[in-house]
């Protein structure tokens, strides 16, 4: 060990960190609070603004505002309820007055237009002469009127305020359900769109508390069982602590608001935190113990700053790989915890040794041979003699099954419907349930004709167009019902069209009335004008909580509206002009009619399939970066190939396992092979620096990696223990892709151990051992510190008076 100056820069400057931090704690603790109140989410937005579909979608916006729709019911909402009314009129009052948030502030309204299904009835039957009350009920049926023909319900617009804010919206329509139309809570029905956000908002933040107090009761047990000192605790715990603290203020500061995903990383730069927190005080309390307290502080950064340095680059290295994924959730939830890992390095470095330099504990002297035989010694050093003894037979054997598990990966499912984002019985699933149920399904899928202004189609024929598509699309098993224009027109159908000559005569009069009223056409929600077409919309609604495989709709949708479109095209560019015959060149000009399908199915299509994309990119670029890293700091090519086929041992067991077993990869689960591979790399690396020390010290293959094994076995499984179990909290959680990160991470932590304690080892005892081998020179070493064996090794372990102190990591 290197002896430190006289006084060294932790007494000179330990005043001054210690200032410095808690200067800056009202200023993070500030930025963290705004980091909280700033959580929204919205799905539609996951996807980067370049793409295709985010473009496409945000053109429909521009023309057709009202998929930005609240559908609310109630149970015994039916067509001659008068609460329906009453409830209308009071949320179309506010709709036109200026509203106030709670801190007073004057702001427009949440809402922009309300409908309720008797509206609808009224307002059909009113302009189109020949509707009856039943035909006009019956063509809402399994939109704003349920298939019993009597419940119904009311559907709000949200005004561009009440987009942004859409939490606030849900709440308010819910008070006045609740406070002025005495409608029980329980009994209310939403949903939408808004309802979804508005859910997701409030599961993350249920989320982060739950997980907040769960975190800091396993982080303070973890630490009262490695310290015993209150002092070392309290510092521990406030280095984990303040380490969320600052991250979470960095998002606020960046400009960045909190979304679901990001929620859960608190949570994880907590627990790194913490766990490296009590790894550094284990090296002061070991370092207390033989030198006593002066400069302990320095002298434990001397000997912990390469594995700490090493854990968090591979943490943050596996976390930045998440910005391979094209979800911007997911690209956030990797730019922010890693920056988090980092700064609670920081922390480690900074902060708590200078508290450690301040305010020194007292350790009774160490004695030798203190370490008691435990079950655990027993098993792992047992272990150790059979898996060396028998390498050939571990590799093949652990090889095999990864083989076999890897070959699930074909078979990967991916999703990320919202609806999986709650556990079964949550009370926005309940409300979907009783919606679908009772009125219709739910989800929008919306087709867009442009149809150019010389096409040479004429209104009637626009709409005859549009009905055919509408009638295909309803056709579709998975379409519970759909809305167009000519749902809120007048019949096309003439009742004498089966006679040539009569048909020819009434359909210019029915054009011409159709022409007459397109202004009502225009007000509505389904056609708008451009300079060039007119835009026809066909709103479908697919079910939220069937399990609808998105790639094979969309493909059945096109290839319904594909062949209606192209015999219609066919038929303009076969037509002869008006007192002409038509040449080619006149019909190549003709405009085309074009077709496009957006809303929330094409974007969740496109976000499943970048979800797995992102899994496969951004799991293999991190672990060529981590290779090499850890080339770099072994310098040994060897080591990058034996790094890889351990580090990659958990992924693909546990996702080969995913594929066979049809569990779906979502949201909550693609986060988990980075992280877990930036986590477990540090317990792989530690080995192989054991493996090459023993090497230099001049010991045989197989006596190394039982040095190795004595001091790396018993801390993987500790380190399991403070990692593993501390971000298994987010199992607990409420909300679906927490949870499911955190058992993943317990799952894949977990089967690292055989990978590292059983593949690794096999290995370097292996042939493949003799590649590691080549690059390391023999050397002096300095005398290491003694450590006794457990009482049933002494007499059969060959290198006991080589064996360094066991490492803490």
């Amino acid at each position: 060990m290197n002896s430190p100056a006289k006084h060294s820069f932790y007494s000179r400057y330990g005043l001054t960190i210690m200032l410095v931090v808690f200067f800056l704690l009202p200023i993070s603790l500030a930025g963290a609070r705004r980091a909280l109140l700033s959580n929204k989410n919205d799905v539609k937005q996951w996807l980067p603004a370049r793409y295709e579909e985010t473009q496409v979608y945000e053109r429909f916006q521009k023309h057709f505002q009202n998929e930005e729709f609240v559908l609310v019911s109630w149970d015994g909402c039916t067509l001659d309820d008068p609460r329906l009314e009453l409830m209308a009129t009071k949320l179309r009052a506010k709709a036109h007055a200026v509203a106030a948030d709670d801190d007073g502030e004057a702001h427009q309204s949440y809402f922009s237009r309300v409908m309720t299904g008797p509206d609808s009835i009224a307002e059909m039957t009113e302009k189109i002469e020949s509707l009856s009350y039943e035909e006009a009920r019956d063509r809402l049926v399994g939109s704003l009127v349920g298939p019993d023909k009597e419940t119904t319900c009311i559907v709000l617009t949200l005004s561009a305020y009440g987009s942004e804010n859409a939490r606030k919206a849900v709440d308010k329509i819910e008070d006045v359900a609740v406070s002025e139309c005495a409608i029980p809570a329980a009994n209310l029905h939403m949903g939408g769109p808004p309802v979804d956000n508005a859910a997701i908002d409030k599961a993350g933040e249920s989320t982060l508390v739950r997980l907040a107090l769960m975190s800091g009761a396993i982080g303070l047990l973890v630490s009262w069982w490695s310290l015993r000192s209150k002092r070392l605790v309290a510092l521990v715990m406030f280095t984990g602590i303040y380490s969320i603290i600052i991250s979470m203020a960095i998002v606020y500061y960046s400009g960045t608001p909190m979304n679901a995903i990001l929620l859960s990383m608190p949570s994880l730069v907590y627990v790194t935190a913490t766990s490296g927190a009590i790894h550094l005080a284990n090296y002061y309390r070991d370092t207390v113990a033989e030198h006593g307290t002066k400069n302990a502080a320095l002298h434990a950064i001397q000997h912990a700053w390469l594995p700490l340095s090493l854990a968090t680059v591979t943490t943050a290295v596996g976390l930045v790989s998440l910005c391979m994924s094209e979800l911007v959730p997911i690209q956030l939830f990797g730019i922010f915890s890693a920056i988090g890992v980092v700064v609670s390095l920081l922390l480690l470095f900074l902060f708590l040794p200078a508290g450690l330099e301040m305010w020194p504990i007292r350790v009774p002297k160490k004695q030798e041979g203190e370490p008691a035989e435990t079950v655990f010694s027993r098993f792992w050093w047992r272990m150790a003699e059979r898996v060396v003894r028998h390498h050939n037979l571990v590799s093949v054997a652990t090889l095999l099954v990864m083989a076999m598990c890897a070959y699930g990966l074909v078979h990967i499912k991916t999703s990320v419907s919202m609806m999986r984002f709650f556990q079964k019985g949550a009370p926005i699933l309940n409300d979907y349930t009783w919606l679908e149920k009772n009125l219709g399904e739910l989800v929008p899928v919306e087709i867009v004709l442009s149809v150019p202004k010389d096409s040479g189609l004429s209104l009637l024929d626009q709409m005859r167009l549009i009905d055919r598509v509408q009638t295909k699309v309803n056709e579709i098993p998975e379409v519970g019902s759909s809305l167009s224009t000519v749902t809120f027109g007048p019949s096309l159908r003439s009742r004498t069209r089966r006679i040539p000559i009569v048909g020819r005569v009434e359909d210019p009069v029915l054009n011409k009335r159709l022409t007459k009223n397109i202004d009502e056409f225009l007000a509505g929600d389904y056609l708008r004008e451009t300079p060039d077409a007119l835009l026809w919309r066909i709103s479908a609604r697919v079910g939220a909580l069937k399990n609808v495989d998105y790639a094979q709709f969309i493909d059945v949708l096109k290839q319904e509206v594909e062949p209606i479109v192209s015999e219609q095209e066919t038929k303009l560019a076969q037509a002869p002009p008006a007192g002409g015959v038509a040449l080619a060149a006149d019909a190549a000009a003709r405009p085309n009619i074009d077709v496009v399908y957006t809303g929330l199915v094409p974007i969740v299509y496109k976000a499943q399939t970048s979800l797995l994309d992102g899994l496969v990119t951004g799991f293999v670029s991190d672990l060529v970066l981590i290779i090499l890293v850890m080339i770099i700091a072994v310098r040994s090519m060897s080591a990058g190939i034996l790094l890889t086929i351990t580090s990659i041992f958990p992924a693909l067991i546990v996702f080969g396992l995913m594929g066979w077993w049809d569990i779906v990869v979502d949201v909550g689960t693609v986060m988990t092979p980075a992280v877990a591979l930036g986590v477990t790399v540090d317990d792989v690396v530690h080995f192989m620096l054991w493996f090459r020390r023993g090497i230099a010290d001049g010991l045989s293959r197989n006596e190394a990696v039982m040095l190795a094994y004595k001091g790396c076995g018993r801390a993987m499984y500790q380190s399991w223990g403070v990692i593993g179990l501390g971000l298994s909290v987010f199992a607990f959680s409420p909300f679906t892709p927490t949870q499911r990160f955190g058992f993943m991470m317990l799952t894949l932590l977990t089967a690292a151990l055989p990978g590292n304690l059983l593949l690794m080892p096999a290995l370097l005892a292996g042939p493949l051992g003799r590649l590691f081998e080549r690059g390391i020179r023999p050397a002096k070493q300095p005398a290491p510190a003694k450590v006794a064996l457990p009482p049933h090794a002494k007499a059969d372990n060959p290198h006991r008076r080589r064996d360094p102190a066991p490492s803490v990591l």
